[in-house]
């Protein structure tokens, strides 16, 4: 028995591994990219690019919302045959989402080339081609963590990496890179590598017509609400940008967008955490129902918080070094802001665990509630702390607006958890087999050792 649980400790460990070090190539791809955009662009553009951008992370929350969290919650309760139909209508719902915010972008884009702002125009229209191709992408990765296939992730990954930087720096390199550029890069990038995967993707994709409908349903009926939920997150942190940019102009959020994107390389704990969480804490909770939850989402809240919070304090030592030997010297001077924004990431990971045991609980309804007091919060104290302390007011509100979230979702976790568990019989929460029990606890281990691996999108 020693023996077995030593070798699931070990696999655990490796797929833990391997999620960390996706994770990091995806993020350090997208900072490194961003790096290059401002240092060659300046500012100016910079802001650009962060507008643009954040009409994709409000895009990206949908489709996890509505195709991808609730593929990975439901796929594992289906046998292969379902499997197969279900993944065909998970794609085909992405292809559509793609198609209608599309249209939604467009339309979009005109109003901002009537109102005067050209260049910008030009930099969303690039944007939007590329939106597509970044969602097939985004299902491609979430498919493989969902079934564990880390490996083959990594590897897609790691490609993109390479053909994407090369790109970006070959244009720095003849000073011929721009915002829009980088966008058009990033469409070939991710048009060639999601062919190569769908060539080797062993997972048939039969597209059912007569339960393509009860599979949207299916989805809708857990994603509405967490598609409310991120919906209201992202347009909560993405609308600073915009506040910022009427506000302050668009120079100031460049600099805003470059410290927000240097803190953004804590995520690859966050992410690769909240990638294995999912499959992690729906298995858990059909083995073992709320029990099993509790043990996975604690876990990982104590994860979370060992790992993000060193990144305040390396930040108040070092963080307006680290921002000028990464942008340059014109993003320099901004040490108070990236502590807050640090502060803010750390607050938010606090809730992740949460989060994730409302999803799996079915009761994204009040993960939606906790993200609409996170986005009024911030929304409400933006514009009087922005105009008062311009880019530290624009922190401020995020970090205040994060709080709030995660304390309403953590309070109605633990209030469910309670509710939930007082329903069991306290022998259930024992296992019958102490064989059983040691099998469980290495599924645990897993997510501790995402933190002692290191610590990104």
């Amino acid at each position: 028995m020693r023996r077995l649980t030593s070798m699931i400790h070990g696999r655990n460990i490796r797929m833990s591994g391997l999620a960390m070090l996706d994770q990091a190539v995806v993020g350090g791809t997208n900072f490194l990219t961003a790096v290059f955009v401002g240092r060659q662009c300046g500012p100016t553009e910079m802001g650009y690019f962060a507008l643009a951008l954040s009409a994709w992370y409000l895009i990206l929350a949908v489709l996890e919302a509505l195709v991808t969290s609730p593929f990975t919650v439901f796929v594992h309760r289906m046998t292969e045959n379902e499997r197969s139909t279900y993944a065909g209508s998970a794609i085909a719902q992405v292809l559509g989402l793609a198609t209608l915010a599309i249209s939604v972008l467009l339309v979009a884009n005109v109003g901002i080339y009537l109102a005067g702002f050209t260049e910008l125009a030009l930099v969303f229209a690039a944007m939007v081609i590329s939106v597509p191709f970044r969602m097939v992408r985004q299902f491609a990765r979430r498919f493989d963590y969902a079934f564990m296939q880390l490996g083959r992730a990594l590897i897609v990954d790691t490609a993109i990496a390479v053909l994407q930087l090369s790109a970006i720096m070959a244009l720095y390199y003849f000073d011929a890179l721009t915002a829009a550029l980088s966008f058009l890069v990033v469409t070939c990038v991710y048009a060639l590598t999601s062919f190569a995967w769908w060539l080797q993707q062993q997972v048939a994709f039969c597209i059912n017509r007569e339960q393509f409908i009860p599979h949207f349903i299916k989805n809708w009926s857990l994603g509405r609400w967490l598609a409310a939920s991120q919906c209201t997150t992202i347009a909560a942190v993405q609308s600073l940008p915009w506040i910022i940019a009427a506000f302050l102009g668009e120079a100031q959020t460049g600099i805003y967008s470059a410290c927000a994107t240097l803190v953004g390389l804590s995520a690859p704990l966050m992410v690769a955490v909240q990638n294995v969480l999912s499959p992690k804490a729906a298995t858990a909770y059909a083995e073992s129902k709320i029990a099993g939850l509790q043990r996975v989402v604690g876990k990982t809240t104590l994860i979370l918080a060992l790992g993000m919070g060193l990144l305040p304090l390396v930040l108040y030592v070092a963080g307006d070094q680290i921002i000028g030997m990464s942008y340059g010297s014109k993003y320099t001077g901004h040490q108070s802001l990236l502590v807050l924004l640090a502060l803010g990431e750390l607050v938010f990971a606090l809730g992740i665990g949460a989060s994730s045991g409302l999803t799996v609980l079915e009761r994204t309804d009040l993960l939606f509630r906790a993200n609409l007091a996170s986005i009024v919060t911030t929304l409400l104290l933006a514009i009087p702390l922005v105009g008062s302390f311009d880019l530290i007011g624009a922190a401020l509100a995020r970090l205040l607006g994060i709080t709030v979230g995660t304390a309403f979702a953590i309070a109605s976790y633990r209030q469910l958890f309670i509710e939930r568990n007082a329903l069991v019989p306290a022998e259930t929460n024992i296992p019958n087999n102490p064989a059983t029990a040691a099998d469980d606890e290495p599924s645990d281990q897993m997510l501790m050792s995402a933190a002692m691996d290191g610590k990104v999108e």
